[in-house]
């Protein structure tokens, strides 16, 4: 049994389909859906709301759990899970727009995922739920308060 006891690294992101596109954002070092890490006492999807806006300029509603991941770097000592929120736009027809230097947000035609450098490689399970191959997942949120999504 190991003893190895590393901390989690939470990470929450929105998964934005519009028609053949996904919503991504570019970085140096490849491509990642919008997301990041809860403040205080912020939920899952609230997180995920909050930074696909910060990151996109895009409001979004998390509408499911499209996947959940983990992704360990032995190497580095680091354990990372990832919450994949199904979200959908307020405004339809809202284009993404840069809002922080280095992280250009854009819809990449879900035909381009296998020769972009996705970080974690989910292309093909994002491309498999826009053709409805996979099921989303309940999301409960936190079932303590009134307002599981906020």
């Amino acid at each position: 049994m190991s003893t190895d006891r590393r901390p989690v690294n939470l990470r929450c992101s929105a998964l934005v389909l519009r028609e053949d596109a996904v919503l991504l954002c570019r970085r140096a070092d490849g491509w990642v859906l919008p997301g990041g890490t809860p403040a205080g006492d912020e939920s899952a999807a609230g997180c995920a709301r909050r930074e696909t806006l910060e990151e996109t300029g895009l409001e979004v509603v998390p509408v499911g759990v499209a996947f959940v991941l983990d992704a360990t770097n032995s190497a580095a000592g680091q354990y990372l899970m990832e919450i994949v929120f199904l979200a959908h736009a307020d405004d339809k027809s809202a284009l993404p727009y840069e809002t922080e230097a280095g992280l250009v947000p854009e819809f990449v035609p879900l035909q381009r995922l296998p020769d972009l450098s996705l970080r974690p490689p989910i292309g093909k399970h994002i491309q498999a739920l826009h053709r409805g191959d996979d099921r989303v997942a309940a999301y409960l949120g936190n079932v303590w308060e009134p307002s599981p999504l906020s």
